[in-house]
């Protein structure tokens, strides 16, 4: 699963979750934990599955952390791009 980890603020890759309770072991650890716990109990209350809500966990905090670079973006274009520069 591709995904940006809140805890530690960085994108990574790593196994999906299978269950709720291994989800939430992988975002707890950081001062700022319960929100991503709170929105991800949303997620999940709405029907969402245990990786999309993750995912979508990772995403929006990934705007809360503006030094944040998106998996793959050395991988695609921009790092491309960056290296014309």
């Amino acid at each position: 699963m591709h995904w940006y980890n809140p805890t530690t603020r960085v994108a990574e890759i790593v196994l999906a979750p299978y269950t709720d309770e291994e989800a939430e072991d992988m975002l707890r650890g950081a001062a700022d934990s319960w929100a991503f716990l709170m929105e991800y109990e949303r997620l999940r209350g709405e029907g969402m599955g245990v990786e999309q809500a993750l995912v979508f966990v990772g995403h929006l905090f990934s705007s809360w952390h503006p030094g944040h670079q998106p998996v793959g973006w050395l991988m695609g274009g921009c790092a491309r791009e960056q290296r014309r520069t």
